[in-house]
């Protein structure tokens, strides 16, 4: 049997009672996470939309990720990170943490201004609207 994508269960997080984000919420949420790494950077949004479908969901690009977030399956676990924000389910930003290394290498990969790794860091985790010291609380 075939669930959609509201009823998949990576789209259901515990805070107390069930809770589910639909598509268009995380479309919404990916899109502002666009809005702030473009100001980080001071990039056009839409070079910023690319480089966000890459680095942090593993996408080809802006249009790819909008189709994933779209579909049915999330068959690529970064897409679970459009759901994160500063009240999320603590599992998000242990999600975030287990896979900043490879998120930081993207980085690297797309952004020719190299900057520290904690450098890095701050401008992904700010993303999510998150401060790194609320972060790395909650990561601990």
């Amino acid at each position: 049997m075939m669930m959609s994508a509201v009823d998949s269960p990576l789209l259901y997080f515990c805070i107390g009672e069930k809770m589910s984000l639909n598509n268009d919420e995380l479309l919404n949420n990916v899109k502002r996470q666009a809005k702030r790494l473009s100001k980080k950077l001071s990039i056009p949004l839409g070079h910023a939309q690319e480089m966000l479908s890459y680095i942090v969901y593993g996408c080809e690009n802006w249009s790819s990720l909008r189709t994933s977030l779209k579909s049915e399956s999330f068959d690529n676990e970064y897409l679970v990170l459009a759901a994160l924000h500063p009240k999320a389910d603590l599992f998000l930003f242990k999600l975030l943490n287990n896979n900043i290394s490879s998120i930081i290498t993207r980085f690297n990969i797309k952004v020719a201004e190299q900057k520290s790794y904690e450098e890095i860091k701050i401008i992904l985790v700010s993303l999510f609207g998150i401060e790194l010291t609320e972060f790395e609380r909650k990561i601990k």
